[in-house]
């Protein structure tokens, strides 16, 4: 039984082969038909690969098949006419049928290539615009100026014009598919076969030349022969060019490819000229051949360095993003094989970097490369460099299951360790995976997702392999959302500042005003600082936030000084992050100065994390203390600070959590705890506040233990400056009922 894999070689076989014998054999009426019937089975060949393989660009196919139908008609009554020893007129239906076949096949190239970018156009043009030439000086304004009537003389005209479209859209193509499948070439080959019988017949039928039977008539039957090949190729569904145009670099390959289509040309000017034309048309052809000569190397070294990694050897990027628009449109339709992406990242090689040098990581840049390629399946996938300690493995044609063992084998195997400069280095690599049966895929897109899976798996602990969920592209595509609207919100005063007051439980009156920053968002309406102020810290632009949030406090008690006299004092929230930056003193005084604010009316709260660093505390704490700004430790209990950093005394209050005051009325233990802090605040002459406080009995229990202040919803909630005004006016001491009734 005939393995349907091979059916279209033994088809190409079988067909060459009696087209040969129709060359060679006598002519006599029994082998005037091989002519048409080996012309015949190309449509039929085309239509059963386009119902066997069930291409994506099905109407491209079916054009070419209906184009191959066409002019296998147009042959068979040609063979009519011969059969009966008749003269057929022209023009006749069968050059009707030519013209039509022509167009059908221009148009069906046309549709496989309408993807094509910019390049291909104009290399296919180049190649196109002089043969143009030629054929209007040679053949189309011969046939223009013949005595013939007009309908003959358009059909004459139109032929050759088909042909040279059907040659623009198979040259466009070929430039831009990737000419290593099978069918590509077989498709291309078809339609050149397709092209030059027609130019020689129309040449030699204005020279009066043309015989049947002939060689040239080889060229005839190997096009439909070669175009129901392509057709029948089980490779035939792959044959797409890329949705998405890639970066395409004239390779050597191309580069010949076009040059020798133009010398051709050049040559055949030549040798078609007389006299002194003929010589001129010699020495442009010698010249052109030089500099094309002397160009190849120079454009083979050039393309390299564009595709190609200098340190690794491997290709780069540009090569990634056209490899994989290729991968992309080769995707069978019927979902058999995706195309894998695998972002590849080494854990902590900046450690190397900074502990053995440059020259060090790169050499162990260089064998981790090698250890990445002996992980893939052989010659089936690529690895390539985009940077760094960046790698991405594309693996065309995989399986789920291809992926997962490469996978695993990236991050079990590649941990033997490597020797550098007798350093001994453990690598270990992070792997995000990201596979795809859409041929319309962004490629741009899909290493973004094998990117955010490679960082999912570094949080999720590093020398392991994560698959892309689109829940990560969701978060990713937020966080940049967020990311965009906050910094448009710094520049279009989007943050305000909300107070929230703490009382000193002794005399009952402010002890000082907590700014809470809020953020007035343009469409979901106000949001509290645990929706935006983590990302500021994560993204760097913590340090301008609080410059905005510091600006508004100090114009606020400008506002309180000049109505009441009087300027309450203010705690800031600082971020851990602003700590070790050297820029935060700086801005503080000159904040400070430009108000004409005492430091002692401010005060900064800082968690406790921050106290584990003694470069903080040493530095910027005690130097902020030292111009006579307060410090708070806020949330005092929820982190990992140890007695001894209280005991160092760079701050000058301590904040109990509301997690540890919130109902400990009723809990003897987490009284006694309450109880300890305020202890232990009083024996380091740190001011005791309370947070969390929403009613009288807790109230009542923290001045029995001795609490030095309160905050929390049972005075107000947190509120704006207006209204801190309207409270300030209402009674200066603040009393539970009285700010109850006022907020």
């Amino acid at each position: 039984m005939l393995n349907r894999d091979r059916a279209w070689l033994w088809y190409l076989l079988v067909g060459t082969v009696v087209a040969v014998a129709y060359i060679v054999l006598p002519a006599n009426q029994a082998t005037n038909w091989i002519f048409p019937l080996v012309n015949a089975t190309g449509g039929i060949a085309a239509f059963i690969g386009l119902r066997r393989n069930r291409p994506r660009n099905r109407s491209a196919w079916t054009m070419l098949a209906t184009a191959l139908a066409l002019s296998a008609v147009g042959d068979i009554i040609f063979a009519g006419y011969d059969l009966f020893q008749a003269e057929p007129p022209f023009p006749s239906v069968a050059d009707v049928l030519y013209i039509a076949a022509h167009l059908l096949a221009a148009a069906a190239v046309v549709r496989l290539s309408h993807h094509a970018g910019r390049d291909s156009f104009l290399e296919a043009g180049v190649l196109t615009v002089p043969l143009a030439l030629q054929y209007w000086i040679h053949i189309i304004s011969p046939t223009m100026h013949d005595q013939g009537n007009a309908l003959a003389v358009l059909v004459a005209v139109v032929t050759p014009v088909s042909t040279l479209i059907v040659l623009f859209g198979a040259l466009r193509a070929g430039l831009s598919m990737e000419m290593r499948k099978m069918p590509a070439r077989l498709l291309v080959a078809g339609m050149v076969c397709w092209f030059v019988p027609d130019a020689y017949y129309a040449t030699a039928s204005l020279n009066g030349t043309y015989t049947a039977g002939g060689w040239m008539d080889l060229g005839w039957m190997l096009m439909p022969l070669l175009l129901g090949a392509a057709a029948l190729h089980p490779q035939m569904p792959q044959l797409n060019v890329p949705l998405h145009v890639s970066t395409n670099i004239l390779s050597v390959r191309r580069y010949l490819v076009v040059i020798a289509g133009v010398l051709a040309l050049d040559a055949y000017a030549a040798l078609s000229a007389h006299g002194v034309a003929r010589l001129v048309g010699l020495a442009v052809l010698v010249s052109a051949t030089l500099a094309a000569v002397r160009i190849r190397r120079p454009l083979r070294d050039m393309g390299r360095r564009a595709t190609q990694d200098a340190l690794t050897g491997l290709p780069n990027r540009t090569e990634l993003l056209r490899r994989l628009t290729f991968a992309l449109a080769e995707l069978p339709s019927d979902g058999s094989s995706k195309v894998a992406l695998l972002f590849c990242d080494l854990d902590r090689f900046k450690d190397v970097n900074d502990s053995l040098g440059h020259e060090a990581g790169d050499r162990m840049l260089v064998t981790i490369a090698d250890r990445i390629v002996a992980t893939v399946r052989g010659d089936q996938d690529i690895v390539f460099r985009l940077g760094g300690d960046e790698f991405v493995i594309l693996m065309p044609g995989a399986t789920d299951e291809d992926t997962d063992a490469v996978a695993e084998r990236l991050v079990t195997t590649f941990t033997e360790p490597i020797v550098i400069d007798g350093v001994e280095l453990f690598p270990s690599v992070s792997v995000g995976v990201r596979t795809t049966d859409d041929f319309q895929a962004d490629p741009a897109e899909l290493l973004r997702d094998a990117d955010t899976a490679m960082y999912q798996a570094k949080s999720g602990g590093r020398g392991r392999a994560e698959r892309f969920d689109d829940r990560y592209a969701a978060a990713a595509s937020a966080r940049l959302r967020l990311d965009t609207e906050l910094r448009h919100a710094l520049v279009n005063g989007e943050l305000l500042c909300h107070y929230h007051p703490e009382i000193d439980l002794v005399t009952g009156r402010l002890y000082a005003l907590e700014a809470l920053v809020r953020w007035q968002h343009p469409e979901r309406g106000l949001l509290s600082p645990d929706e935006f102020v983590p990302h500021a810290e994560t993204h760097g632009i913590i340090g301008q936030l609080f410059e905005q949030v510091l600006d508004q406090v100090l114009t606020a008690q400008d506002g309180w000084l000049a109505e009441f006299g009087w300027r309450p004092t203010v705690a800031v929230n600082v971020s851990p992050r602003q700590l070790n930056d050297s820029r935060l003193i700086p801005v503080v005084l000159a904040a400070l100065e430009a108000h004409d604010v005492p430091p002692s009316a401010l005060i900064l709260e800082v968690t406790e994390t921050a106290l584990v660093d003694e470069a903080v505390m040493t530095g910027t704490l005690a130097e902020l203390r030292r111009h006579g700004v307060a410090v708070a430790v806020d949330d005092f209990g929820t982190g990992y600070s140890s007695v001894s950093r209280l005991a160092d005394r760079h701050w000058d209050a301590l904040k109990i959590d509301r997690s540890f005051v919130s109902d400990f009325t009723d809990d003897p233990a987490r009284e006694g705890v309450v109880h300890a802090m305020i202890a232990l605040a009083h024996a380091l002459g740190l001011r005791a506040i309370a947070e969390g406080v929403e009613d009288e009995p807790t109230l009542a229990k923290l001045r029995e233990l001795g609490c030095d202040a309160a905050q929390g919803y049972f005075y107000t909630r947190p509120v704006g400056a207006s209204d801190i005004s309207r409270m300030i006016a209402v009674s200066p001491e603040w009393s539970g009922s009285t700010l109850a009734i006022s907020g």
